[in-house]
């Protein structure tokens, strides 16, 4: 695809998204255009000062919209560029002034990383069958943000080289930090001398060792543009006086997920995922390593897996995988880290955390696709979720229920039996698949900053070591419960829905029965939880909507001291598909 192609490309797409979720969002107020068929895209006008866009849109569950592709049009005209939407916008969105600028910038970069995605595309059946690691460079992003890959602090140069989009391999740079400043954790049985035996050659190994002796050092390994814009400018005098010494480059190529901070090694896949901070800001947080999470990260993932170990069915049943965090390290600036009213992004500029890797969990013939994959279309219009329910051999009803079995009832045994919300969004969720694409089990990564605790005293919390507890944020039942209707079911279910019947003419009601059932049958297997079931609201008549789009645009906690000091912004109320169908079919 040519470059001019690729942009009005990505520009539509983007176009078409952000009128289905701003209008989801109430940002936007379409009026309906004629009469409705129900399950049938119906034309939709949104009259904006000076200028009217036109589209076709289908309700959905959660009352969202699903906008028919290439269907917009701006007085008449193809609708192709999102920016001049939000200037069109700009009285609805809130938007003025320097914060004007910083969204259509922000936007801006979007376009232009979702257009390099484009030019490099490859079919849905090709990403299906792709190694995770490499697929991950092919991803069109958060499915709900609109400005979802503004990477806000890449040059174009820095795109090139550090972007999932770029499909270029990134080296690490190693640096070592004096005791003095510089913290390690790890699992029991995992010392630093074997992390690192594991994760460097001997050679290299040793020739660090000669720079910087382990004894009074702390190594990290550090994303080059991290060590470009964060240590040669805020660690300047750390490096010249001795505090930080630069150890060399990794021989290992690495390649970015979607993060751009966590990267997955492609010279020896048998090594670990490296996760680091980077300082730019990309949805709605800078990509920085708090220090209180990283080195709890070891501590909470042993703590799940001692948990986890000793549940049947997490363990036997549903082989529910956790890719833990086996070893981090965290540095303190030693000036910026003193200044607690800093904003937190100067807080979290240096360090790292070791993952296991997902290589060592796949057995011959299996394969492991991200669900951020599933909904990927391909340049052509094919879906991977399709494709792969096609492949399969079975119909969509038997691969949907199989796959929700597998997600839903090991998340809601964490999370009504133990008191655990993961973040399980589509990045950070693994479908483990046979050769056939027949789905066998899930896993799932991210817990340092991604798992929350109940506000009540369980039992299995007072094995919790107190690095662990003391990081770990506490909600009620209802809240916490949150983390599966806005990573879940509002997050990805609802996608899939309009895919399938687009797609394989699967009725949306039978789609969501099928998740009724699965939510349904755990409550009935386990009356010993029941009660905190209740208490988490999951078939109550509605639920709050979470509202990112409008947190990202209002911009007002990019400079905020704590990161994580409040839940997600919400606004309004819809109905929960979980309670009952829609007479209409939506769900």
């Amino acid at each position: 695809m040519e470059p001019a192609q690729a942009w009005r490309a990505a520009g539509t797409l983007i176009v078409h998204k952000m009128l289905g979720e701003l209008s989801y969002e109430g940002l936007f107020a379409p009026s309906p255009v004629g009469g409705e068929e129900p399950g049938q895209h119906r034309p939709w006008r949104l009259a904006l000062p000076g200028v009217t866009y036109e589209f076709r849109a289908r309700r959905g569950a959660f009352q969202s919209w699903t906008v028919q592709p290439d269907s917009a049009t701006r007085d008449g005209a193809p609708a192709t560029d999102p920016r001049v939407l939000v200037v069109d916008a700009r009285k609805e969105l809130g938007l003025s002034g320097a914060r004007l600028a910083d969204v259509l910038a922000e936007l801006t970069a979007t376009v232009t990383n979702e257009a390099a995605r484009l030019r490099r595309a490859p079919t849905a059946a090709e990403l299906s069958t792709m190694d995770y690691n490499l697929a991950d460079g092919h991803l069109t992003g958060h499915p709900r943000l609109v400005l979802n890959k503004g990477r806000v602090g890449f040059s174009a140069a820095d795109r090139a080289r550090y972007a999932p989009e770029a499909g270029t391999d990134v080296r690490l740079r190693w640096f070592a930090v004096h005791r003095d400043h510089a913290r390690f954790r790890s699992v029991a049985g995992l010392s630093a001398e074997q992390l690192f035996a594991g994760e460097l050659d001997d050679d290299q190994r040793a020739e660090f060792t000669r720079r910087a002796d382990p004894a009074d050092y702390v190594w990290v390994p550090v994303h080059p543009w991290q060590a470009d814009e964060i240590l040669g400018t805020l660690y300047a005098g750390e490096l010249a006086t001795g505090v930080m010494i630069e150890l060399g480059e990794s021989r290992d190529a690495y390649r970015p997920h979607q993060t751009v901070r966590t990267l997955a090694n492609t010279t020896r896949p048998d090594r670990r995922d490296v996760k680091t901070a980077v300082s730019v800001r990309n949805t709605l947080v800078y990509r920085g390593l708090a220090a209180g999470a990283t080195l709890a990260g070891p501590a909470v993932t042993s703590w799940l897996k001692q948990v986890g170990a000793a549940d049947p069915l997490l363990t036997g049943e549903y082989r529910f995988e956790l890719l833990g965090e086996v070893a981090s390290v965290s540095v303190e600036h030693p000036l910026f880290g003193t200044l607690e009213e800093l904003p937190y992004r100067f807080h979290e500029t240096l360090g790292a955390l070791w993952r296991e890797p997902l290589r060592s969990r796949l057995a011959e013939g299996e394969q492991a696709i991200s669900f951020a994959a599933l909904p990927y279309r391909d340049p052509s219009g094919a879906a991977v979720i399709t494709g792969l329910i096609e492949r399969s051999g079975w119909d969509a009803e038997r691969w949907c229920a199989t796959v929700f079995d597998l997600l839903l009832t090991p998340l809601l045994q964490w999370l009504l039996r133990y008191g655990v919300g993961f973040c399980p969004h589509g990045q950070n969720l693994i479908l483990i698949a046979d050769e056939r694409g027949r789905p066998l089990r899930v896993a799932i990564k991210d817990f340092a900053q991604g798992v929350d605790l109940l506000d009540e005293d369980l039992d299995c919390y007072r094995l919790l070591p107190p690095e662990a507890a003391d990081e770990m944020l506490r909600w009620p039942p209802h809240l916490l419960a949150q983390s599966l209707f806005s990573s879940v079911f509002s997050g990805q279910l609802r996608f899939w829905a309009e895919i399938l019947l687009d797609d394989l003419g699967f009725p949306r009601a039978r789609f969501w029965e099928l998740v009724r059932e699965v939510v349904g049958r755990y409550r009935a297997d386990n009356p010993d939880v029941a009660a905190r079931f209740d208490g988490c609201l999951l078939f109550a008549p509605d639920v709050e909507r979470v509202t990112l789009n409008r947190e990202h645009l209002a911009g007002q906690g990019f400079d905020k001291v704590d990161r994580d000091d409040e839940f997600d912004v919400r606004w309004g109320r819809v109905p929960n598909p979980l309670h009952a169908a829609d007479p209409a079919g939506a769900w």
